[in-house]
C-alpha cells in the first residue's frame, strides 16, 4: 500500500535525535538482551585466536541456522527502537465527577513523522519471512502504542490514516510460500533426508507458524478490545442501559468513520486520496476477516478458539455498522468511481461467509421447531427435592416399548455428545481395551461419535480401533467429515451440534442473516453483474482462486435464499400473493453463468482439483433448483427465461448438460459424501423438471399433431422441441449403469446420517429404475414374439429391476429393515416401505429363477441384456427361434395333411351331384379358414425372415473370424 506522504526522503535526524531520546529509554523487553548480545560481540574480537570459541547455547545455535533474511539488521533494530520509543507515552488522568482513574495515550509533537518512518521500515520487510513484523509483535507495539494512539487521536484524520496503513501492512495475509512451509510435514524419522535440509524445513515451518500466531493475536486485539465490550452484552442489558456512552465509540468505528466523506463524493469530485482511504479501510477489514490459524491438525482447542473469534468478529461488524458500509459500497459498485472495488468486495464477502452454513444462517430467523421428544426439567415445590425429568411424546407409538427404548437411546446419545463438547479437546483421557488385550488412548469425541454410529446402525468399526484407510473400497467417502445441515439429519454430527449451540454463534448467524437480506435486496444485482463482466472479459486483475471464491459466494446466497423462501412460504397464508421466485438472484441465472459453471467442472476434473469441483457442483445444484422454481413461477418473464435455459441445457443440438458426465466420473475414495449428495439432488431435480415439462408439452402438442404443427413464436418452438425429446431413452442411456447403482448404494448405506430428502431422492431413483421398461429392437422381433402366442417361451415384459439384485444393495436394505431405531420415525417411512416391497419382489423372482442368488455376486457388463435374460429365465432369441420353427413345422404338416384330405374329398365330390354356386362361395370365403391361413402365412414369413437374419449373422461372424486370423 502506497503512502500519501508528500516528502519521500527521510528527515535527517540520525544523531541529534538519537541523543535526544536514547534507545534505552524505550520500555521494551528486548533492550536488555540486545545490549548483552552487543557487549558479547564487542568482547569476542579482543580474545586471542589460539583459544577455542566459547560454547553456544541451543538458542544461539538455532538462531545461527536461521535464514539470513529472517534476521533483522542491527541498524534497523536501533531505528525501530528509536521510532517506537518516541511515538508517545501513557498518562493517567482522574475524572473529577466520578473520581475514577483512566489511562490515556499522549502522542509527541511530531508523532506523525515517526509513524511514517515506521511505515517506511515495514515496507522494507521481507515478503515471505517478515522479520520486522515479528520483531514488532514481540515488542507489542500494536497493543501498547498504535491502538491506544488511535483511540486518543480518533479525530485526527492524518494520524488515524497513517496508523491504518501500518495495520494493513502488519495484518496482510501470509504469502503462498509461508503457507506451504507452515503445512509442511517434516520427515525426522527416516534417514533419507539430510539433516541440514531437515533443520532448514524446521526453521521455515516455525517462522510461518509464528507469523500465523501473530496474526491471530492481532485479530484478538481488535475483537476483544476494551472499547468493544458493549457489543457483546445481552439485549436485555442494552435495553436497560439506554444511555450507554461506550456505544458507537469502539475501535472499529474510528476506521469506519474514515469512509463517510469519500463515499459521499460522486464522479469526478472523488480524488485519488479518497480512493486511497476507501481501499485502506476495506483492505484492513479484508485482512482481519481472512486471518485463520495456519495449522490446527493437532489442536482442537486452537481451531475452536479461531472459530469462536470469527463469530465474535461478525457480531462486532454488525454493531460497528461495517455491514452497512459494505451494503453502501455494493449498491454503487457499477459506477465508474466504484468499479475498482468489486474484486476487493468479493474477497471480503468470501472471508465473511467462510465456515458458515447457509441453511443454518437462514434458519436462525426461524424459531426452532419442537422435536418429537421434548425434555423438560420441572422444578419441584420443595427446595430440597431434585428436579424431575418428564418426557412428552408428540404422537403415540404403535410398537410400544421397543419404540420408546429406541427413542430414549438416541436421546441419551445426544445428551452425551452435548455434555462432552465442553472438554472434548482433552485428548488421550480415555483408554479402551482392544480384543488382543492391548489398550489404546482415544479422544472422547471420537469415542462417542463411533458409539453413536454403532448404535444407529451405521455399520461403524469397533470402538477403540483406529480408522485406517486400506483402499478405496474400504473407505468410499473422503474429506473433512463435516456435514452440512441441508444434507444431514439433525444431531447427526457432534461438531455440528456444538457449532449451533452457543449464544455467540446464534447472534453471529442472526447478524449474518440480516446482512444477507439487505445484500440480496439491494446489492446482489450490481455486484454480480460487475463480477461477471470481469470473468467475461478475462480481466488481468483476476487471480487463480477468484473463480472458486465467486462460485462459493453465489452458492451461499442461492441456498440461503431457497431455504429462507421455503420458510417464508410455510408461514404465509394461502390467499396471500406470492413474490417473485428468483428476485435479484436472476442476475446469476443466464447462459453465460451456466457455461462458466459447467466448463469449470471439466477444467477442475482434468486438473485434479476435487475441492474446487465439489464447490462448482454445489453451485450447479442450486442453480438447477432455482431453474425449477423459475419454471413453476407465475411470473411470465421468469417462466419464459426458464424455458430458454432448459432449451439450451437439455434440448439443443449440442446441450450444455454435464450431469451424466459428472455421474460417470465419480469413483470411490476420491470425493466426499457432500459431493455425492449434491450430485444426487441435482439429478433428482433435473428428472423432475424434465417430467413436468414433458407432461405440459404433450398436453399442448398431442402426438398425432406433432408433424403438422408449426410454431408461431419462440415459446412454441421451444415447447415443440421439448415434446420431441425422449426422456425415457435419455434416462436409460445416460443414468443407468452398474457404477451409478453402486454410487447410490454407497450413499444409501449412510441412511442414518443422510437427511430425509436425500434418502427420498435415492428411493425415487431406485423406483424409477424398477419401472423403466426395456424396449425391443425392431418390428421383426415383435412378429417373432407374436408367433409364440401364449407359449411359456414367449418374451416377457422386462424392466431394469434385476439390475438392483446385487449383494451390496441387498445388504444395505437388510440392515435398514433390521434397524429398530428407525421403525417408528416418519422420515424413514418411504425408505422402509420400499425396502420391504423390494425384498418381496426379489424373493418372488428368485423362486422363479434361483440363479439370481448367484447373479447377485457379480457385476454384469451389459445390464440391459442381463435384465432381459434374467426376467425370461435365460430364454434367448435362439431358443425362441427353435420353438417357433418346431411350431411352424407342426403347422405345415397339419396343413399338408389337410390339403391331402381336401384333394380326396374333391375327387369324391366330382362323382356326386352338382352343388349350388352360392353354397360354393360360402365354403370358399369362410372367415375362420381365412384367419387360420393368415396365421400360418405370418408364421412362415417370420420364420423365413429369421432364417435370413441368422444366415447374415453367420456370414458376418465367419468374415470377422477370417479377418482376426489374417491379423494374427
Amino acid at each position: 500500500m502506497s503512502s500519501t506522504r508528500n516528502a519521500a526522503a527521510v528527515p535527517p535526524r540520525a544523531q541529534g535525535q538519537q541523543q535526544r531520546s536514547s534507545p534505552t529509554s524505550v520500555a521494551s523487553p528486548m533492550n536488555a538482551g540486545q545490549q548483552q548480545q552487543q557487549q558479547q560481540r564487542q568482547q569476542q574480537p579482543t580474545k586471542p585466536k589460539v583459544t577455542p570459541p566459547p560454547r553456544r547455547s541451543k538458542s544461539s545455535s538455532s538462531s545461527s541456522k536461521k535464514h539470513p533474511e529472517m534476521v533483522v539488521d542491527k541498524r534497523i533494530v536501533d531505528e525501530l527502537l528509536l521510532v517506537c520509543g518516541v511515538i508517545g507515552s501513557t498518562a493517567t488522568a482522574v475524572d473529577e465527577t466520578t473520581g475514577q482513574t483512566t489511562e490515556k495515550f499522549v502522542p509527541v509533537t511530531d508523532c506523525l513523522n515517526w509513524l511514517q518512518d515506521l511505515q517506511r521500515a515495514l515496507r522494507r520487510d521481507h515478503e515471505t519471512y517478515r522479520p520486522i513484523s515479528l520483531l514488532l509483535g514481540q515488542w507489542r507495539i500494536v497493543s501498547q502504542k498504535l491502538l491506544p494512539l488511535v483511540m486518543s487521536c480518533r479525530y485526527d484524520k492524518a494520524m488515524v490514516l497513517t496508523v491504518c496503513k501500518i495495520l494493513v501492512i502488519l495484518t496482510k495475509p501470509l504469502s503462498e510460500d509461508a503457507k506451504r512451509a507452515g503445512r509442511l510435514t517434516v520427515d525426522v524419522k527416516s534417514k533419507k533426508v539430510d539433516d541440514s535440509v531437515i533443520q532448514e524445513q524446521i526453521v521455515l515451518r516455525e517462522n510461518a507458524i509464528a507469523q500465523s500466531d501473530l496474526l491471530m493475536e492481532y485479530k484478538r486485539m481488535f475483537v476483544r478490545h476494551s472499547s468493544h465490550h458493549y457489543a457483546f452484552q445481552n439485549q436485555k442489558d442494552k435495553k436497560n442501559k439506554t444511555t450507554d456512552k461506550s456505544e458507537g465509540t469502539g475501535l472499529l468505528s474510528v476506521f469506519t468513520s474514515l469512509l463517510a466523506e469519500p463515499l459521499s463524493k460522486m464522479g469526478s469530485s472523488r480524488t485519488s486520496a479518497d480512493h486511497l482511504t476507501i481501499e485502506l479501510v476495506l483492505h484492513l477489514m479484508r485482512n482481519l476477516l481472512s486471518i485463520t490459524p495456519l495449522n490446527t491438525f493437532g489442536s482442537t482447542e486452537k481451531a475452536q478458539h479461531a472459530a469462536q473469534l470469527h463469530r465474535e468478529f461478525l457480531v462486532l461488524l454488525e454493531e460497528e455498522m461495517v455491514f452497512d458500509v459494505l451494503t453502501c459500497v455494493g449498491q454503487e459498485v457499477e459506477r465508474r468511481e466504484n468499479s475498482g472495488y468489486n474484486l476487493l468486495l468479493m474477497e471480503i464477502l468470501s472471508c465473511l461467509l467462510r465456515g458458515q452454513d447457509p441453511t443454518d444462517v437462514a434458519l436462525s430467523a426461524v424459531e426452532p421447531a419442537a422435536p418429537v421428544f421434548e425434555t423438560k426439567v420441572i422444578a419441584s415445590k420443595k427446595k430440597s427435592a431434585k428436579p424431575s425429568r418428564t418426557i412428552t411424546t408428540a404422537r403415540a407409538s404403535a410398537v410400544g416399548t421397543s419404540s420408546l427404548k429406541a427413542h430414549l437411546q438416541s436421546e441419551r446419545q445426544k445428551l452425551q455428545l452435548s455434555a462432552s463438547s465442553r472438554h472434548s479437546h482433552f485428548g488421550g483421557t480415555l483408554r479402551v481395551s482392544k480384543g488382543d488385550g492391548k489398550q489404546v488412548y482415544v479422544s472422547a469425541s471420537d469415542y462417542l461419535a463411533r458409539k453413536s454410529q454403532t448404535g444407529s446402525g451405521g455399520g461403524a468399526s469397533a470402538v477403540g480401533q483406529p480408522v485406517r484407510r486400506k483402499n478405496k473400497k474400504a473407505e468410499v467417502f473422503v474429506g473433512s467429515g463435516k456435514a452440512s445441515t441441508l444434507h444431514s439429519r439433525p444431531g447427526a454430527s457432534a461438531s455440528l451440534s456444538r457449532e449451533i449451540a452457543g449464544p455467540t454463534s446464534k447472534r453471529a448467524k442472526a447478524a449474518l442473516n440480516s446482512f444477507c437480506e439487505k445484500f440480496v435486496a439491494q446489492c446482489y444485482g450490481p455486484v454480480m453483474k460487475s463480477l461477471k463482466n470481469e470473468f467475461r472479459r478475462d480481466s488481468n486483475r483476476l487471480e487463480d482462486g477468484d473463480r472458486t471464491l465467486f462460485f462459493r459466494i453465489v452458492w451461499f446466497f442461492h441456498q440461503w435464499f431457497r431455504v429462507s423462501r421455503r420458510n417464508a412460504l410455510e408461514k404465509k397464508k394461502k390467499g396471500a400473493e406470492e413474490e417473485s421466485s428468483a428476485q435479484n438472484l436472476i442476475f446469476t441465472m443466464d447462459v453465460f453463468m451456466f457455461n462458466l459453471v459447467l466448463n469449470s467442472t471439466d477444467e477442475f476434473f482434468e486438473h485434479k482439483k476435487p475441492a474446487e469441483l465439489a464447490q462448482t457442483v454445489s453451485l450447479y445444484t442450486e442453480m438447477i433448483h432455482m431453474l425449477h422454481a423459475m419454471y413453476e413461477s407465475k411470473d411470465s418473464t421468469e417462466h419464459m427465461m426458464a424455458l430458454g435455459l432448459m432449451d439450451r441445457i437439455f434440448y439443443a443440438g449440442e446441450p450444455l448438460d454435464r450431469l451424466p458426465r459428472l455421474l460417470s466420473r465419480w469413483t470411490p475414495g476420491m470425493f466426499s459424501r457432500e459431493y455425492l449428495c449434491d450430485l444426487i439432488e441435482c439429478s433428482h431435480v433435473t428428472w423432475k423438471l424434465l417430467d413436468v415439462n414433458a407432461k405440459k408439452c404433450l398436453e399442448s402438442f398431442p402426438s398425432d399433431k406433432l408433424s403438422t404443427k408449426r410454431p408461431k413464436d419462440a415459446v412454441e418452438r421451444m415447447n415443440l422441441t421439448a415434446s420431441e425429446f425422449d426422456k425415457e431413452t435419455y434416462f436409460s442411456r445416460k443414468f443407468v449403469s452398474n457404477q451409478i447403482v453402486f454410487m447410490y448404494t454407497q450413499l444409501l448405506s449412510q441412511y442414518a446420517v443422510n437427511a430425509a430428502e436425500i434418502n427420498r431422492h435415492i428411493v425415487a431413483y431406485l423406483i424409477r429404475l424398477c419401472k423403466i421398461e426395456i424396449k425391443n429392437g425392431d418390428g421383426d422381433e415383435m412378429e417373432f414374439d407374436d408367433a409364440l402366442g401364449k407359449n411359456e417361451l414367449a418374451a416377457k415384459t422386462s424392466t431394469m429391476e434385476p439390475m438392483l439384485y446385487n449383494i451390496g444393495l441387498l445388504t444395505v436394505l437388510d440392515t435398514i429393515l433390521n434397524d429398530k431405531a428407525i421403525r417408528d420415525k416418519n422420515d424413514f417411512e418411504a425408505l422402509l416401505v420400499f425396502a420391504a416391497s423390494f425384498m418381496k419382489r426379489f424373493a418372488r423372482a428368485s423362486e422363479e429363477n434361483p440363479m439370481l442368488y448367484v447373479e447377485a455376486l457379480f457385476k454384469h457388463p451389459i445390464p440391459h441384456r442381463f435384465c432381459e435374460l434374467s426376467t425370461n429365465v435365460y430364454v434367448n432369441e435362439e431358443l425362441r427361434m427353435i420353438a417357433v420353427r418346431d411350431l411352424l413345422l407342426e403347422d405345415q404338416q397339419r396343413f399338408e395333411q389337410a390339403e391331402g384330405n381336401d384333394d380326396e374329398r374333391n375327387e369324391e365330390e366330382e362323382h356326386a351331384v352338382a352343388y349350388d354356386d352360392d353354397e360354393e362361395d360360402e365354403i370358399e370365403f369362410n372367415d375362420d379358414a381365412m384367419a387360420a391361413d393368415e396365421v400360418k402365412r405370418r408364421r412362415l414369413r417370420s420364420l423365413r425372415k429369421r432364417r435370413k437374419m441368422n444366415e447374415k449373422k453367420s456370414k458376418s461372424n465367419k468374415h470377422a473370424a477370417g479377418e482376426s486370423d489374417s491379423d494374427e
